[in-house]
């Protein structure tokens, strides 16, 4: 059975292929193959680059019910826009949807050529001007049939499943825990079919009951429908002048430097209750955290950092008394998290050092795009295909792969602008001795990752040990704020040495606190507070780069590289071989070590 789980309009749009006879995956995010971040076209143009996933038996959608009322009328949009103006990154897409006639530029160049935009804005006359609401049959048959027209077959099977649901479903399936009973799967988010959060119950893959649903219940005349969690983090974020639903890692990190505003701290608090194991927000507290005057007038008061660590500390004390009355209730000690949310790495933490939830899973596309995931492997699930193989595709390298031939073709290409020698299998060895040296260095190796997190695929890599790293990396690198910490890849067998308390963890997706007598050593892999965000390395879980990492401590006494996604700030990391020395020339990168090849620019 071949099925393909769609994210397909809204934020982080994604795919994910599930072979279940040949079991076999493939999954990417929108945002690699277009370069706009945390990408809102659709699925179409990832189908496109690769025809074999038309070739499926089922299509399923990540949203049951919002998908059916008024998010039709978004549908198209943004690939109308990219039809017509063809941005490039993030920053470009910005300045187009700033142009005052946008919408008169798009009917001028779509409407005589385009059926389906004009059926597109017919819909969107009906519902955005004439303010109709959708029949929830006649949206369901539309969506429908843009399924039908992306995969090009009438005949397609389409299904719907739960938003919540789905995120829930991806973690467990690829937990640790999957084999287990009474496991719990934790989603936090924004909002995804009426809910910001939900709580599952597995006891197997088939077996799971829904212990809470949290509802965002209406705001009227608000920022938002209704009140979340993650839209009161999203608000804040964008008080800081920063890009909500992207920069909320940013907010996270500044936090670090300073501690919440009591009084800020204990109004946002008391805006929270919990109703059995739902969480409920104050409506009209709710309203006032969304508006951005109020929010503002706060950030001057307070200033950056105790703002930033004043939503923060927020959310890490709202979650941490919300699960220590799940352990209360249901007696489980194990969990799963997913859900945009769950990206926050100190929150988990809090999680693991204030509860009694020792054992955690944060499934590594725990964003909008993973529940392409949990889509297609709840449709499987329903049809009695086996699926419990996931589990041992427990590195997410589920993405796309290049051959020596096509790089060596792209490198040719390029030759006018780079040099490059072909050193074959020791190309791990040789690129220990330059981050020894202290060069900073980028990886393109084998199948890219799916998530956010970059875990020595698509990776730029440096000396820890080097004091100025963060900085350099962050200034002439990435060219982002200097306050962003980077985060260490670690030998597993090093775990026990230099973290005071841990676990076994692989995709960077929580912190844990170094011993402090390791910091002086080790300055750019910690952040201010003395947390890192690891990920700890064995043999099988990619032998390249275990290679590497042991290569690394030969030469300075440590298994540890500090590790960072493979892109220039405001770009996504990188996709193509041609993407990957697109920014290495655009970087202030070193050197550049792709599938054997060590490439420099041509000086």
């Amino acid at each position: 059975m071949k099925i393909l789980g769609t994210k397909f309009y809204g934020h982080d749009n994604s795919v994910f292929y599930l072979d279940t006879e040949k079991k076999e995956i493939f999954a990417v995010s929108n945002e690699r193959i277009t370069r706009i971040k945390h990408d809102r076209a659709s699925v179409r143009k990832t189908v496109e680059a690769y025809p074999f996933l038309k070739e499926v038996d089922w299509v399923i959608s990540g949203y049951e019910k919002q998908d059916n009322r008024k998010y039709y009328s978004d549908l198209y949009w943004y690939d109308f826009i990219y039809q017509v103006c063809q941005p490039k990154y993030i920053k470009e897409l910005v300045a187009i949807q700033k142009k005052p006639f946008l919408g008169l530029q798009l009917f001028s160049k779509l409407f005589w050529s385009s059926k389906e935009y004009r059926r597109w804005l017919w819909d969107y006359f009906l519902y955005k001007k004439l303010k109709l609401s959708f029949d929830f049959n006649k949206a369901r048959a539309k969506i429908d049939l843009y399924y039908q027209n992306l995969i090009g077959v009438s005949s397609i099977q389409i299904d719907h499943k739960d938003h919540h649901l789905c995120h829930a479903m991806s973690a467990y399936a690829f937990s640790p825990f999957s084999n287990e009973k009474g496991i719990l799967s934790f989603t936090i988010d924004g909002i995804g079919d009426d809910a910001f959060s939900t709580l599952y119950r597995f006891d197997s893959l088939n077996e799971y009951e829904c212990l809470a649903t949290s509802v965002s219940d209406p705001i009227e005349n608000g920022r938002h429908d209704g009140t979340s969690i993650g839209f009161i983090y999203n608000d804040f974020t964008s008080a800081m002048d920063l890009i909500p639903n992207s920069d909320e890692g940013k907010v996270e990190a500044l936090a670090a430097y300073a501690k919440a505003d009591p009084d800020f701290l204990t109004y946002m608090k008391e805006m929270v209750s919990f109703e059995g194991l739902n969480i409920k927000l104050d409506v009209e507290t709710s309203k006032q955290l969304s508006n951005d005057k109020f929010l503002r007038s706060k950030r001057a008061a307070l200033g950056d950092e105790v703002f930033a660590a004043t939503v923060q500390t927020w959310l890490e004390d709202v979650i941490v008394d919300y699960l220590n009355k799940v352990h209360q209730q249901t007696g489980a000690d194990k969990i799963c998290f997913s859900g945009g949310v769950a990206a926050n790495i100190i929150m988990s933490l809090n999680v693991y050092e204030r509860t009694p939830f020792k054992n955690i899973y944060v499934f590594p596309a725990m964003g909008d795009d993973g529940i392409a995931a949990g889509a297609a492997i709840l449709k499987a699930v329903e049809l009695q295909e086996d699926v419990t193989w996931l589990k041992d595709y427990y590195m997410p390298y589920f993405g796309a792969s290049y051959s020596k031939e096509e790089i060596e073709t792209e490198l040719t290409n390029r030759s006018d602008e780079v040099s490059f020698e072909y050193i074959g299998e020791d190309w791990p060895e040789k690129a220990a001795e330059s981050i020894a040296e202290g060069k900073i260095v980028s990886l393109f190796h084998g199948r890219e990752e799916y998530g956010p997190r970059a875990l020595g695929n698509r990776s730029i890599v440096a000396n820890p040990r080097l004091p100025d790293v963060t900085k350099r990396i962050n200034s002439t690198v990435k060219r982002r704020p200097l306050y962003q910490p980077f985060c260490p890849s670690i030998l597993e067998d090093e775990r026990e040495r230099l973290f005071e308390s841990s676990f076994k963890h692989k995709h960077m997706a929580i912190a844990f606190r170094m011993k402090k007598e390791f910091w002086e050593d080790l300055p750019s892999a910690i952040h201010v507070d003395g947390t890192a965000r690891p990920q700890f390395v064995e043999s099988q879980d990619n032998p390249n780069y275990y290679r590497l990492l042991k290569a690394v401590k030969a030469q300075t006494g440590y298994g540890v590289i500090i590790n960072t996604s493979f892109n220039l700030h405001g770009r996504t990391m990188v996709h193509s071989s041609a993407d990957a020395v697109t920014d290495f020339i655009d970087c202030n990168i070193d050197e550049l070590y792709i599938e054997g090849f060590k490439v420099e620019r041509d000086k």
